[in-house]
Formats: C-alpha cells, sequence, structure tokens
C-alpha cells in the first residue's frame, strides 16, 4: 500500500476524499428531526399535524434536493480530478518514457563506444601478439642455430674427449696390468723369501727347542718332589706359558696322569722353577711363549 502511495499520491488522495463524501451524504440522510410525544390523553388537532408532515416533506424534499444537487457537483469535481488524475499520469508515463528511451539511447552508445574501444584495443592486442609471435619466432630459430651450432661443437668437444679418456684409460690400464704383474712377481718373490725364513725360522726354532726342553725339564725336576703314596712311572703333558725372561705366567696340566696329586705336583714344580732356561736369541722366544712338554720323573 505504501509502494502505491509512494508511486500516485494524488490517486489516492482522490480515492480518500470520495470516501469522506460518502459518509457526509450517510449522515446527512439520517433523519436527525425530533419526534413531538404528546401526553396521553390530549388529542392533537388532524389539521395541525397534516400542517406539520407537509412541513416536513417539504423540508425532507428540499434536503434531498439539496444532496443531490451536491452529489452531482461532488461527482463533477471527482470526475474532472480523475480526468486531471490520469491526463497527469499520462503526462507522467509519456515523461518516463521518454526518459527511459533517453536512457536506453545513453547506454547504448556508451556500449557502442565501448564496443568500439574494446574492438580497437584488441585489434591493438592482436597486432602486438602477431608482432611478439613473429619476433619469438625469430628469436628461436636464432636461439635453435645457436644451439645446435653449440651442440655440435659440444660433440666434437666429447667426442675428442672420449677418445683422449680412452687412450688415457687404456694407458692406465696397461700401465697398471705392468704394475699388478711387477707386483704379483714382487709378493710371490716375497711370500718365496718369507717361506724360506719362515722354514729357517722353524728349524732353528725346532733346534732350539730340541736344546732347551731338557734344560727346562731338568730344573723342573729338580723343583718336584713326589706326592706322598704316588704310583711309579707316572708322566703327565703340561702346558707353560711365559713372558721374556723365561718367568712363568701359568702352568697347566693338557694330558692328566691320572693322579691329581700327581698332576699338581708338577704344576707346583713348574712354577717353582721360574724362571725357566731359555735362548740367547731373543728372536726365538716366540716360540718359547708357549710351550708344551711330557714330565716324566722316571725318564
Amino acid at each position: 500500500m505504501w509502494q502505491a502511495v509512494r508511486e500516485n499520491p494524488r490517486a489516492v488522495a482522490y480515492a480518500v476524499l470520495m470516501h469522506l463524501v460518502l459518509l457526509t451524504l450517510l449522515v446527512f440522510s439520517l433523519d436527525w428531526t425530533p419526534k413531538i410525544s404528546h401526553p396521553p390523553g390530549i388529542k392533537v388537532p388532524i389539521e395541525a399535524e397534516l400542517v406539520d408532515q407537509r412541513q416536513l416533506q417539504a423540508l425532507e424534499e428540499k434536503k434531498l434536493a439539496e444532496q443531490r444537487r451536491r452529489d452531482e457537483a461532488e461527482k463533477q469535481r471527482l470526475a474532472e480530478a480523475e480526468a486531471k488524475a490520469e491526463a497527469e499520469r499520462k503526462r507522467e508515463a509519456e515523461q518516463k518514457h521518454k526518459a527511459e528511451a533517453a536512457a536506453r539511447a545513453k547506454v547504448e552508445a556508451e556500449q557502442k563506444r565501448k564496443a568500439e574501444a574494446a574492438a580497437k584495443v584488441k585489434a591493438e592486442a592482436e597486432q602486438k601478439r602477431k608482432a611478439e609471435a613473429a619476433a619469438r619466432a625469430e628469436q628461436k630459430r636464432e636461439s635453435e642455430a645457436k644451439a645446435k651450432a653449440e651442440a655440435e661443437q659440444k660433440r666434437k668437444a666429447e667426442a675428442a674427449a672420449r677418445a683422449k679418456a680412452e687412450a688415457e684409460r687404456k694407458r692406465k690400464a696397461e700401465a697398471a696390468a705392468r704394475a699388478k704383474a711387477e707386483a704379483e712377481q714382487h709378493r710371490r718373490e716375497a711370500e718365496l723369501q718369507a717361506q724360506i725364513a719362515a722354514e729357517q725360522e722353524e728349524a732353528r726354532a725346532r733346534s732350539a727347542l730340541s736344546e732347551y726342553i731338557p734344560y727346562i725339564q731338568d730344573k723342573v725336576q729338580r723343583n718336584w718332589l713326589r706326592p706322598p703314596g704316588s704310583a711309579a712311572g707316572l708322566s703327565c703333558l703340561i702346558k707353560v706359558r711365559l713372558i721374556p725372561g723365561g718367568d712363568v705366567v701359568s702352568a697347566t696340566v693338557v694330558r692328566s696322569s691320572g693322579d691329581p696329586l700327581f698332576d699338581r705336583s708338577v704344576e707346583t714344580a713348574v712354577l717353582k722353577a721360574s724362571p725357566l732356561p731359555l735362548p740367547t736369541d731373543a728372536t726365538l722366544f716366540n716360540h718359547f711363549r708357549e710351550i708344551n712338554f711330557n714330565f716324566d720323573p722316571g725318564r
């Protein structure tokens, strides 16, 4: 409703005015004449009553005629107002139509101007794109030609480098083969020398052991005391660990005589005999670091 009031306020005003007129007619059409009441028992002359009725009727007709005149005048005024309002609406509609047409024309002109500007920009951009594409194509061609030349130069350099590397590898391989052969020859000679030296050392060690084991056995036997009740003819194999100088570190029976007392007496004798006699040649000590000998007191 409020939107209708804002869009066409005059029509709303005419409608309100018409409702007021109808309300006025309704009020005047009612019978507002006071009714004359007479006390009971009093008789009013009939003629006076008829006169009053005619006067009232004339007054009523006058009122009705006046009301009809006012209604006609109001109807005419409302018709004129409606016609005026309709003319105003038409004028406003015409102005609105002209304004809308002008606005559309302005919008179309602006759209056309923008379209032409966009087309111009697009054409310039397309021209620029083609120029840049041509420049890129030329640059690419030059780059490809340069890259091809560099690749060819690189390929030749790599081929020369490979040939040089292959020659160097072959030279190194041959030198390595010669060095390996020489090293193998030296190794074999060294192994042969080491084997000869080991055999000589082993022969010296066997000779020294065969020479000094009897001395060791003799010294151990001098420090040995036969256990009481020990049977004759007993012997055992004892392992002795020495340090440089002949001092005994340990003495352990590794093959028992069958008599524990005899075995312990032999271990005690070895410890008491420390230091044991050794060769004066210190290079032979490794062969005496750990020795095994058979202790047989009855030999």
